[in-house]
Parts: structure tokens; sequence; C-alpha cells
């Protein structure tokens, strides 16, 4: 490495402090700068799938080669989602919660409960937040294939329904609507969350940056995001939700999610991974 001249007139300790620091930046700048997804990274062609045939073959799983935005009920998919489904609740019917808690489990929403394939076959996997509100505020997306059974089934033995999502505040009346009953769009017919307090109706939207609750506010969850005037990260928000949850009495028992940005950071004593093979949420 060349020294501009300016370092080589400093002493030897003060060139040496200097480089160290001009490589901290670029090692700074370059962590910045690394894509949210670890991979590997291939050497050669042969090592890829093309793009086309994944989503052809994406569609083939779904049950739906020609691409329509509807998946098929006897899919593959819809095959691995029950199976999901199914395993969630043999573990909610057989387990038990510590020091007398509440029982309850946590939901995400999006390809966790409700099915977004007509979406993607909409964008061509090209997320757009104008498109993609125009499908959530008319409720366009129906239930993820076993989970309104395993969710109703859970409400009547007892266990109270939260569902978490990263959908923004603004969104939080048409998710509910969505999946409930509300008679606009499709109604996936899910049980109705369990409220919290007044204020808090067991559906829990991303609050705007600046409106985080106090419970978030911790160094461990949201705390430097709030500190920074930045978007809490998805794990961070997550777990300190679920922590809340926690501090209001109950035992998450399950958390289910698509990703693993929704089951990452505890607070739940087993977690259950949905298929989704169309995005990748950090």
């Amino acid at each position: 490495m060349r020294l501009p001249t300016s370092l080589r007139r400093l002493p030897r300790l003060a060139i040496v402090t200097a480089v160290l620091a001009l490589a901290g930046i670029v090692v700074a700048v370059a962590l910045a700068a690394e894509p949210a997804i670890k991979t590997f990274t291939p050497t050669s062609e042969n090592d890829i799938t093309n793009i086309d045939v994944l989503r052809q073959q994406i569609r083939n799983y779904y049950g739906d080669p020609l691409g329509t935005g509807v998946f098929a009920d006897d899919s593959n998919y819809a095959k691995e989602a029950s199976s999901v489904a199914q395993s969630g609740a043999g573990w909610l019917a057989h387990a038990h919660t510590r020091h007398h808690a509440k029982k309850a489990i946590v939901l995400d929403v999006d390809d966790t409960t409700l099915a977004t394939w007509n979406y993607e076959i909409f964008s061509n996997w090209a997320f757009n937040p104008g498109t993609n509100g125009t499908f959530v505020t008319e409720q366009r997306f129906p239930a993820v294939p076993g989970m309104v059974k395993m969710v109703t089934d859970a409400a009547g033995g007892g266990y109270a329904i939260f569902y978490l999502t990263g959908r923004p505040q603004a969104q939080e009346a048409a998710t509910l609507g969505n999946l409930t009953s509300d008679g606009v769009g499709v109604d996936a017919g899910y049980p109705a969350p369990t409220a919290l307090s007044s204020t808090e109706d067991g559906l829990f939207t991303k609050p705007p940056v600046g409106s985080y609750p106090d419970y978030l506010n911790k160094p461990e969850f949201c705390g430097p995001s709030i500190t920074a005037g930045a978007s809490c990260p998805t794990v961070l928000y997550k777990s300190g939700v679920r922590a809340h949850i926690q501090d209001m009495g109950y035992e998450i028992v399950g958390n289910f999610g698509d990703q693993f940005s929704d089951l990452n950071g505890g607070f739940a004593d087993k977690t259950f991974k949905l298929p989704n093979p169309n995005y990748f949420l950090p």
C-alpha cells in the first residue's frame, strides 16, 4: 500500500495508527455493504438453477404450472404446509405450560396464516409496496392449508391467539378482516386474536418509526433502532413483542412463521417453520 505524502511525514507509530484507522474504515464500509442473504458464490453456471426454470419449479410445487395464481389443494405446497400444521396441532395438544402461565400461540401472517401465492404470480416475484398494498386492503389472500383448523382447535383448547406481522400499522384493519370474517374479499375464517388490553387487540402490526411502544425500547430489542430513528430489524421487533406477551402472563407454547426471522430470538417453547420458497426476509 503506497502511503500519501502527508502520512510519510508522520512518525512511524502515527503512520501505523493512521493505516489501521483507514483499514478500519474500509472494513466498516465493506461490512455495511454485505447482502442480507448469506450463501455461497457459484464457480460455474452449472451451480445455479436458471431463474426461469426455478420459477417454473415453484409453480409446479404450488400445483399451478400455468401460473394462474391459485394453488392446488393437492399440491406439494399444500401437503407440506398441512403437515406443519398437523405437527403444531400435535404439539399443542400435549404441551403443558410452566408456573401456571396462560398458554398462547403466536402466528405470523404472510405465508404463515395467509398465502400470498396470488401476489407472487401477479408481481412475477417482484415485491412492490403499492400493488402489494392493494392486495392487502382488498383482502385477497386465502388461508394457508391446514392452518385454520390448527388455530381454531388451539383456541378451542384454551390457547390465547396472537398474530404478529411485519405489515405496517396502517394495514391492521384489512389484515384482521382477511384473517377473520368481515365480508370483504377473502374471509379466511381464523379465530379473532386475544386482546391483551383495551389498546392491544392481539394483532401486532409494525408501528411507524418514531412510534414504537415503550416495551420495545430496550437494548436487546429495538432500543438502538429507536435511538437512531431507524426501522427495527424483524428478529428484534418480533422477539420484543413476544417478550411483551410473556410479561403479560402468557407462555408462548408454539411460534409459527414462514421466515427464520419470524422464529429466531427466543420467547417460545417450540417453533414451526411453514414452507415458503418465494422470498427471504432477514
